[in-house]
């Protein structure tokens, strides 16, 4: 499931950038200069992510959301870290 989840994601920022070139899993996604994304297009992947995990798992799940917010380490901060803060919410 991880590896699914994992490809899942990378797929969907290739979707959104075209610029990107090979996808590891500490890249930054988000809260640093050289991350993929800024607040608005961190928004964008995240809702795009949601359908993708959707069409891919069968379940509905939100990840911008108080929980996430509140969580010790941000589940935004790279690829390896959303990947486990997506397997937690699809196993709850």
């Amino acid at each position: 499931m991880q590896e699914k989840i994992e490809q899942t994601i990378k797929k969907t920022i290739m979707s959104l950038k075209d610029d990107v070139g090979d996808l590891d899993d500490q890249i930054f996604l988000f809260g640093r200069n050289d991350a993929l994304f800024d607040s608005v297009g961190l928004v964008g992947f995240l809702i795009e992510l949601e359908e993708k995990i959707y069409d891919e798992f069968g379940k509905n799940i939100t990840l911008a959301d108080e929980k996430a917010m509140s969580q010790k380490t941000s589940p935004f901060i790279n690829i390896k870290t959303l990947t486990k803060y997506i397997q937690k919410c699809l196993n709850e």
